[in-house]
């Protein structure tokens, strides 16, 4: 076994060790003031469950696998997706000031991206028949699909363009038939976003749209005016039936599900305009580098993903449960889904040797708010160990302040009812409080980025590749096959 994954493997026997004494009698609450803050985000760990020397211990495991430094390789396009034999370089994305060979075309692309953007959103891109674009289309699906789609409902408010972006991911027909019926071919732009563009469902989806234009009068050359496409392949356009739809490239050392921040983030430029977008960008570059500058203790994503690993095999809390107290994040649970559980749901080694602790917990959650009157009852009574993030804003973006503070002062009250021990139940939960000022695109920037690093750091710490999904490819080759026996 190579000397990381020894050490990794070392390091997470340590903390196993723990489980044993804390099975039945788990450990009390850290306490005191131990509030971590970056880039407009503040992670309160206060009433996670270990004490002050289970922390530094922590910490000097993360030191031990040289954790900052395997983070800051994969930041400087080392390869660091080992069954691919490729970078994982979605930083390099935000990043206005790398030197890397690959950035000048990222800067490129960026700059193509906010010349397309400016010109549909000033009208200077019309249809076909010289109407202005009134609505954007959205296919794609997994990466393609769940950050941008995120991002989008949670700054609709920023959008001060007359131009409605919609979201086609699955292919349940209802989708297309309800959506379709409601738009005018000659004034929407389809966006057709796949990494490989060899997404069934995405390009099923296109196929049926395009078919869609041709029933309205729009074929051919005339096509051209309403597809473009976000790919790595060059012959995109031509998979669906539009071979002079204009391409933004993406890379195969971007991973999907770490590709917003892309031309996959192209509806969002289009629908925010390229000064939100650039914030976005410039709030996630701010946390890459708290990410690699800061000191440990004071380190952001080091502290979850150490504090997620501690909480899992320590303390056996099988799930992490995800609670926005702001209903603008509701999509982010699903994105988050995807990037931890399809990140880290591995039970090999990067050397090909199975692993026995817990990699990848289940993620899940809903609004708190809402959730407080569904599942809270079996947090607090009932027989799970569960990890639980609440989220919320300081600031509402409406003028109901009262609304606000009644929100806010639920999401306090069950940061303490939630890690409140009862003496009838078997329920045991730990909680961080993250708190941002407000809801912006610096904000989501720096909030989804931080959660990158600490899922791309639990893959170091688990000694696993938290960049593939070998495991995806096995449904695809399954439905393909029914489909032809079908036909």
């Amino acid at each position: 076994m190579p000397e990381f994954l020894s050490k990794t493997q070392a390091g997470l026997a340590e903390i196993s060790a723990y489980s044993d004494e804390y099975e039945k009698n788990p450990p009390k609450l850290l306490g005191g003031d131990h509030t971590l803050e970056a880039c407009g985000v503040k992670v309160d760990i206060s009433r996670q469950r270990l004490n002050e020397e289970e922390l530094k211990h922590l910490y000097r495991i993360a030191e031990d696998v040289h954790l900052v430094e395997r983070h800051r390789n994969m930041m400087q396009g080392k390869q660091v997706n080992s069954s691919e034999k490729r970078a994982a370089l979605h930083t390099l994305l935000r990043d206005p000031e790398s030197s890397l060979p690959q950035a000048e075309a990222v800067r490129k692309n960026l700059d193509e991206m906010r010349k397309f953007a400016y010109e549909i959103r000033q009208g200077l891109w019309r249809g076909t028949t010289g109407q202005r674009i009134t609505d954007v289309i959205n296919v794609g699906i997994g990466g393609s699909f769940a950050g941008p789609h995120f991002v989008y409902d949670a700054c609709q408010d920023m959008n001060t363009s007359s131009i409605a972006v919609h979201w086609v991911s699955n292919v349940d027909g209802w989708v297309l038939v309800n959506l379709l019926s409601k738009l005018s071919a000659s004034t929407t732009l389809v966006i057709v976003s796949s990494k490989s563009f060899g997404t069934a469902e995405t390009l099923l989806n296109a196929e049926t749209i395009r078919n869609w234009f041709i029933q309205q009068g729009i074929e051919g050359e005339e096509l051209c005016k309403h597809f473009v496409v976000v790919s790595s392949n060059e012959k995109a356009g031509e998979k669906i039936g539009v071979p002079c739809a204009r391409r933004f490239p993406i890379w195969d050392w971007v991973g999907g599900r770490f590709s917003v921040w892309s031309a996959t983030g192209l509806p969002l430029m289009i629908a925010l305009g390229p000064t939100h977008f650039d914030e976005f960008l410039r709030g996630a570059h701010q946390m890459d580098m708290h990410s690699i500058e800061s000191e440990p203790e004071k380190n952001l994503p080091l502290t979850l993903a150490l504090l997620s690993i501690w909480n899992s095999i320590a303390l056996n809390a099988g799930t992490l449960c995800f609670l926005p107290y702001e209903h603008r994040l509701r999509h982010m649970i699903q994105w988050l889904q995807q990037l931890q559980m399809e990140s880290l749901g591995k039970s090999r080694l990067t050397n090909g040797e199975l692993t026995f602790f817990p990699t990848g917990r289940i993620v899940w959650g809903g609004l708190g708010n809402d959730a407080q009157h569904t599942f809270f009852q079996c947090l607090r009574q009932g027989v799970a160990r569960t990890a639980i993030d609440i989220l919320w804003a300081d600031r509402p973006a409406h003028s109901l302040t009262v609304h606000h503070d009644f929100l806010l002062a639920n999401a306090k009250a069950q940061a303490n009812v939630l890690v409140t021990e009862d003496d009838d139940s078997l329920a045991m939960n730990t909680v961080n409080v993250i708190r941002v000022r407000d809801i912006s695109p610096y904000s989501l920037g720096a909030l989804m980025a931080m959660y990158e690093h600490k899922t791309t750091m639990l893959g170091n710490l688990f000694g696993i590749n938290p960049f593939d999904q070998p495991g995806v490819e096995l449904g695809k080759r399954l439905a393909r096959d029914i489909m032809n026996e079908e036909q």
